[in-house]
């Protein structure tokens, strides 16, 4: 296209000029010709250079000589320059990425562990963390304004089992039962922080008031004297529970648990759940006491689950996963599966197996693991690693735990089964049987004989 020099560089064409319909005009270039720029807007640094457009408006710099070849000197080293300066920047990314980032995910995840154990803190206000089988230390002093352990540990209410050795069977064992409820009401009197409770309420009321609630029970059947009199006597003082034998102790109404091969057992010792066994269980369930089974022989556990009119509890046992130890009672598998039926409760030690420490990761996967074959509703603790906070924060970051099951593992489900053997009190027939002469007549049980 040839230029038109004696015209603006912009014309209006005709096909493009203002119509009536238009607003605006519309304007078209057509083409731009050797203009040369003001000198004003062509400085380039201060110089007397001029930018010039030519050919379809290119820009061109003329410069001279000197300063063109001085800044292609300077290139070079400008350019190692910035490569060191991308060096040093990538060295000081890598030492972040090594060193910064680990750091902030420690710092992290420590703030989320404080946030789970604050957490768990404020859940076990709501709701008291019960702990099964409790001792008291052997050097407790009658005037201790409180126990640092329980304290500590953000325990609410423990069950206090009194225990009397097998030895006094046939002997003062009830009377040695009967001593030791004396001191354990002694001991909680001197106390400022420990209550002796006898129902559910009760639990509920000395919790918020920040004490320790106390349930006390009796360590075994032996300390009955094969007597239904004796026990509702016991119920009458105080005690709510009863563990229908202790460690290894057979009674003539019960077998226990025997591990030891070197153990001697009567002639006439029953191998499970007797006739008047039964009938203790019963009137355990008519007065409202709960029936604690967790040291009886497997054949007489499964008779007790399928005997009771009310929820049983089983203290300081472990799965056969977990533990094989007698330090602990020992629960196979088919008689947890049981437990959904009756809707006892197991409450698992945690804290050791024998001489060995549990570890947080292996009582975890004891809790779920009787969590899968018992279910939610049938477990509570007895003992744990290290604490019972660091323990359940731990437990809170799997989501299947969420509130309302912590609730049910520190002390619900124990609660639960508490009103429901309440709810039972005094609605079973009272039963007055003796036990029969012939359990216990081959044995140095010492008796006034009956008229």
């Amino acid at each position: 296209m040839n230029p038109v020099p004696n015209r603006d560089f912009m014309e209006v064409h005709p096909l493009h000029q203002h119509q009536p319909h238009c607003k605006q005009q519309c304007f078209v270039f057509t083409e731009i010709a050797d203009i040369e720029l003001p000198a004003e807007i062509t400085k380039f640094g201060g110089g007397n250079e001029k930018l010039r457009c030519s050919n379809g408006g290119i820009p061109t710099y003329n410069c001279k000589k000197d300063s063109c070849s001085e800044t292609s000197a300077e290139r070079p080293g400008r350019s190692r320059g910035r490569r060191i300066l991308v060096g040093i920047c990538l060295v000081l990314v890598c030492i972040a990425m090594a060193g910064g980032i680990p750091l902030a995910l420690q710092l992290r995840s420590s703030s989320l562990l404080e946030a789970r154990l604050a957490f768990i803190r404020r859940l076990l206000t709501e709701s008291p963390l019960i702990e099964g089988s409790w001792k008291p230390p052997s050097d407790i002093k009658m005037n201790s304004s409180g126990l640092a352990d329980i304290r500590q540990n953000h325990i609410g209410a423990v069950l206090w089992p009194i225990a009397v050795h097998c030895g006094a069977q046939y002997l003062d064992a009830v009377q040695l039962a009967l001593e030791g409820i004396d001191e354990a009401k002694r001991i909680t009197a001197a106390t400022n922080s420990m209550h002796i409770v006898e129902s559910a309420d009760e639990m509920e009321q000395t919790h918020i008031r920040g004490e320790v609630a106390v349930l006390m029970g009796i360590g075994g059947g032996h300390a009955l004297g094969t007597s239904l009199a004796v026990l509702r006597s016991i119920y009458l003082l105080g005690a709510r529970f009863v563990s229908v034998t202790s460690h290894e102790c057979t009674t003539p109404w019960a077998a226990a648990a025997i591990r030891r091969r070197d153990y001697l057992i009567e002639e006439n010792a029953t191998n499970s759940l007797n006739e008047f066994g039964k009938t203790m269980l019963y009137e355990m369930n008519r007065l409202g006491m709960l029936v604690e089974i967790s040291q009886l022989s497997e054949a007489a556990m499964v008779i007790a689950l399928r005997t009771a009119k009310a929820p049983v509890l089983l203290m300081n046992a472990a799965p056969l996963s977990l533990c094989n130890n007698t330090n602990v009672a020992i629960i196979p598998d088919h008689v947890l599966g049981l437990l959904p039926e009756n809707g006892g409760v197991i409450l698992l030690n945690l804290e050791r197996c024998g001489d060995r420490q549990i570890s947080v990761r292996e009582a975890i996967l004891a809790i779920n693991y009787v969590r899968k074959v018992a279910g939610v509703d049938h477990i509570g603790l007895g003992g744990a690693p290290k604490s019972y906070a660091l323990l359940l924060a731990e437990l809170a970051r799997d989501r299947v735990w969420g509130n309302a099951a912590i609730k049910k593992l520190v002390g619900g489900n124990v609660m639960r089964i508490l009103r429901e053997i309440e709810a039972l009190k005094n609605r079973l027939p009272l039963y007055e049987e003796w036990i029969p002469n012939e359990s216990v007549e081959s044995n140095s049980y010492c008796r006034y004989p009956e008229s």
